[in-house]
């Protein structure tokens, strides 16, 4: 689903933020250190040693960890993800920056191990109190932006794909700004660049920086040999106080990070009215989710009386097609009107749909077209979150924090009443392991007024799938040392 979206550029210092880099191929090093494996004390098991933690488990959280058929191609991170993560542990940038001993800013780079339940940073420097340069755990905001920069495992090493955020499709109003609104759009791009380190966060170099022009989407793929990504240009329209940001020549890229080798794979413009989107793949197929307005609309349909666009959108399809890269012409498998409340889970070449208006859940096989009903349910719908295992976590009522599970086998539906410990709302699932679920299950939280809280720590814990559908609150602690988001 296309969502209105409006970003306020609000200071001059985010803009000033955006300077330019060189966009020639860097091999610079940074943060290395050498040593054991061991921090605070804590003895650690090498995340993702060989024979574990390959390719098989390894992507970004937010359901985006299942595996394609070997060879294929697989998402390794998107636009929700948090982290990344293995069979054996959880990598997360903080989004909270701090003074370091020089009086750089920077965050952290830490890590959840699952053997001893230990969140730790990510380093091995003996009595480091990172809070120093050569901490491998330390993450200069000026070299990587951690809000909009995305972590992922791939093959042997962790990665940091760093850049400053995509604003394609939306707007900003000059009132609050000061500058050239079209050098913001172009430089937007122009510090991107690739990191990679070891496993246990040693030896971070930059691979990779792209040219400044360019802007990347938030989203990262990757084959057995190779990364995916996709590549615009961003130009800025204005009107009045009003300025629309929008792409062209959107294209899929891949990358041998070894050699520095960039390469044209294929075009994302099909010069149709549909708000095309990648939100999955398989083998060498991209799956595309977007919104067919049957026209394009205008910047000002877009984003200005919010009624109009309603109406607009009320009057539209969510879309969903295969691209084949041998063959790049996006194919529609699926069609529904957004009158309703859509949701949907992609999972390989599934899709798994909600929101007809009838009550039921349909898969559909993207590579046949054959489609099936799981379930239904008479004068409501369930709105589908993620696929675990065998399941589909689904919401049966809006503002219901505990959710459903849907067996894809059988159309059975069974629900769970864990929510979270100390506010009751809703489990947020961080990484989807084999037999386990990396869950936010608990807070730290004071009330701030207004029904609004401040949360001064997120309680992680791992919970088996067996006890997570049969609501058993049997969730195995993280000891966390940092707030945890």
């Amino acid at each position: 689903m296309y969502k209105k979206a409006i970003a306020l550029l609000l200071s001059a210092g985010f803009i000033a933020a955006l300077g330019a880099c060189s966009g020639e191929n860097q091999e610079d090093t940074g943060g290395q250190a050498n040593g054991e494996q061991k921090t605070e004390g804590i003895a650690i098991q090498n995340p993702g040693a060989e024979g574990e933690g390959s390719m098989e488990g390894t992507a970004a959280g937010g359901g985006t960890g299942n595996a394609s058929e070997t060879g294929g191609l697989r998402l390794l991170t998107s636009e929700n993800a948090k982290g990344c993560y293995t069979e054996q542990g959880y990598y997360y940038l903080t989004f909270d920056s701090v003074k370091l001993a020089d009086g750089n800013y920077a965050s952290h780079l830490m890590y959840m191990d699952f053997a001893s339940m230990q969140e730790i940073y990510l380093c091995s420097n003996a009595g480091c109190n990172h809070d120093t340069q050569d901490c491998p755990s330390v993450i200069l905001w000026d070299d990587i932006p951690t809000a909009s920069s995305l972590p992922f495992v791939w093959q042997d090493g962790l990665y940091i794909l760093s850049k400053y955020p995509d604003n394609d499709g939306s707007m900003s109003f000059s009132a609050f700004i000061g500058g050239d609104e079209s050098s913001i759009a172009g430089s937007e791009g122009s510090c991107a660049v690739l990191y990679r380190a070891n496993l246990d966060g040693t030896d971070r170099k930059a691979v990779y920086s792209f040219e400044s022009s360019a802007v990347l989407e938030d989203l990262v793929m990757g084959d057995e040999e190779q990364l995916y990504l996709v590549i615009k240009e961003i130009s800025a329209e204005k009107d009045g106080q009003n300025t629309y940001y929008n792409s062209s020549e959107r294209r899929l890229v891949s990358l041998e990070p070894s050699s520095g080798k960039l390469t044209d794979i294929c075009s994302l413009d099909f010069n149709d009215s549909i708000s095309w989107h990648i939100q999955g793949c398989y083998g060498r197929t991209l799956v595309l989710e977007g919104t067919d307005y049957g026209r394009q609309i205008t910047n000002e349909e877009m984003f200005g009386d919010d009624d109009v666009y309603g109406e607009i959108y009320e009057n539209s399809r969510q879309v969903f097609a295969t691209l084949a890269l041998d063959n790049p012409q996006p194919v529609i498998r699926y069609r529904q009107d957004n009158k309703n409340i859509n949701s949907s889970i992609i999972d390989g070449n599934m899709l798994y749909v909600s929101g007809n208006g009838d009550g039921a859940v349909r898969c559909v096989d993207l590579s046949t077209g054959v489609e099936q009903v799981i379930c239904s349910r008479n004068g409501g719908s369930y709105y589908l979150y993620q696929k675990i295992g065998d399941k589909l976590c689904c919401e049966e009522n809006i503002g219901d924090y505990a959710f459903s599970y849907i067996d894809v086998n059988t159309g059975e539906v069974q629900r769970s009443p864990l929510v979270n410990k100390s506010l009751g709302w809703s489990l947020d699932f961080r990484a989807v392991l084999n037999s386990d679920v990396l869950v936010i299950y608990d807070y730290d939280a004071v009330p701030s007024g207004g029904g609004s809280y401040e949360i001064n720590r997120y309680q992680y814990g791992l919970i088996s799938y067996d006890d997570l559908f049969a609501g058993r609150d049997n969730f195995r602690k993280i000891n966390m040392i940092g707030k945890g988001e």
